[in-house]
């Protein structure tokens, strides 16, 4: 959640798309959100949150403020390969 101090311990993972909507209990489509900040999701009238697909949250209050955050240590760039691949791969052939 946008400016939210709570501690990284007090968290609930959250469906972006609600798995009561065939959203998917995957990490593209699961968010942190603080207690306080997943019953005002779950339960408050007139607050929009849109979790999207480069695992930003956007936030719109009743009032119409949007505010979007992305989460710690994010990066957009595909993971390398884990270096043990190197050892499962076939030998380079020798040059002639």
């Amino acid at each position: 959640m946008p400016g939210c101090r709570r501690r990284p311990g007090r968290h609930d993972l959250d469906h972006g798309q609600a798995h009561s909507a065939d959203g998917p209990t995957d990490c593209w489509n699961l968010c942190c959100l603080c207690r306080r900040h997943h019953r005002i999701k779950t339960f408050a009238r007139g607050w929009s949150f849109t979790l999207l697909p480069d695992g930003r949250l956007v936030v719109r209050t009743p009032s119409g403020v949007s505010r979007t955050t992305r989460p710690p240590g994010w990066c957009h760039d595909a993971e390398p390969d884990p270096p043990w691949l190197d050892e499962l791969a076939p030998p380079d052939p020798l040059p002639i």
